[in-house]
């Protein structure tokens, strides 16, 4: 009999193990996307902000991704488009050589980040 059930507890075993993996899916790329907001906001040049600005790009597309509750799915995903948005006007501003335009639009992911958060939030 256990012959016969081993290969069945195997890969069950094998998934309760992921679950806790899967519980923190979204935490990884949005701590990147936070280290990389905080290194953007102080670079001094441009070519290290649009490197930062990149990545949380990136990051962002990797976010949308993750799975979480479908009640804030819908939400979560209309914040995440909103910053979006925000990254590619303030590429778009270091592109046209100004930098401070592109400080502004970072100021207004800040701002994005703490309207949404609460449907980063992978619990209810």
């Amino acid at each position: 009999m256990l012959k016969t059930v081993r290969p069945l507890l195997l890969p069950l075993m094998f998934g309760l193990m992921t679950l806790p993996a899967m519980a923190g899916d979204l935490e990884q790329p949005m701590k990147k996307i936070g280290f990389n907001y905080k290194q953007a906001v102080k670079a001094d040049d441009a070519a290290t902000m649009e490197k930062h600005i990149k990545e949380m790009k990136a990051q962002l597309d990797v976010a949308k991704e993750r799975n979480m509750p479908a009640a804030k799915k819908e939400k979560f995903l209309e914040g995440m488009n909103k910053v979006q948005s925000e990254l590619d006007a303030s590429l778009a501003a270091l592109q046209a050589g100004d930098q401070e335009k592109a400080q502004a639009h970072l100021a207004k992911v800040n701002d994005l980040k703490k309207e949404y958060h609460q449907y980063a939030k992978q619990k209810g």
